[in-house]
């Protein structure tokens, strides 16, 4: 074996070990985390607190703002969920994030739920409880049948309208509301109802998808739960026992 070659070969036996001892971490990493978890992977769902910025949405008497109370109740709800599934959410601090950018987030990860979480706000005070909306399209006769040039030419091609995305959801959707809508009612002091609306932050999700005002800010009484860690538990393990009857039934 002529010198050459013996250099040859032990510059190629450098290498391979080289490649052992740089890639023995990530398998010992996937050692050590057992096996596949792909056939028991968590579903995704993403929380979407409303409002954010400079848009302070509702206020209430004592000053409290949607944009805070929805931050806040997402992040004891997204607590709620964490062991059961993965939570990822639209906006982690107090800043504003658009309509499209929201819902598009949870497309992009390929979420199995949007849920997005504001606050009800009205002039009568006495207005008050949760009330949950899934998307419906808003009539034609009341918004005008032509659709405009924009939809006109997304018709045109092969992809589905942003704003026909949701409605193969329609149902789940519808169902998902009512699931959760049965957890809460199942006391006194809880009250939730539900209604189809034309909701730009819902019409674009390509999965099942709520919209859930938790509680009227401008209620005295619904703005002194929406600042009560405790009420905000339990109302996050109404919604999350709700998310668990819905999954259940889909299976």
């Amino acid at each position: 074996m002529t010198e050459g070659y013996r250099s040859i070969l032990f510059k190629i036996h450098t290498v391979i070990l080289l490649g052992v001892f740089l890639l023995a971490p990530c398998a010992i990493e996937r050692a050590a985390a057992g096996p596949s978890t792909d056939s028991i992977q968590k579903r995704i769902i993403v929380l979407d607190p409303g409002h954010g910025g400079y848009d302070n949405g509702a206020k209430g008497s004592e000053a409290t703002l949607e944009k805070t109370a929805a931050l806040e109740f997402a992040r004891v709800l997204a607590e709620a969920l964490k062991n059961s599934y993965e939570v990822v959410l639209t906006r982690t601090d107090d800043y504003r994030v658009d309509l499209l950018t929201r819902t598009a987030t949870a497309n992009h990860i390929n979420a199995d739920l949007f849920i997005s979480i504001h606050t009800g706000g009205s002039f009568l005070h006495q207005a008050g409880g949760i009330s949950m909306y899934y998307y419906e399209k808003a009539s034609t006769s009341a918004f005008g049948s032509e659709p405009d040039a924009m939809e006109t030419l997304k018709r045109g091609t092969l992809q589905t309208p942003w704003s026909d995305i949701q409605n193969k959801h329609r149902d789940a959707s519808k169902t998902l509301a009512e699931f959760i809508m049965s957890r809460i009612n199942q006391t006194p002091e809880f009250k939730a109802d539900i209604q189809g609306a034309p909701l730009m932050v819902l019409e674009g999700a390509d999965m099942p998808a709520v919209l859930i005002e938790i509680g009227y800010i401008t209620n005295p009484v619904d703005e002194k739960n929406l600042n009560d860690i405790s009420w905000m538990t339990d109302a996050s393990s109404r919604i999350k026992s709700g998310i668990d009857d819905f999954f259940e039934k889909r299976q």
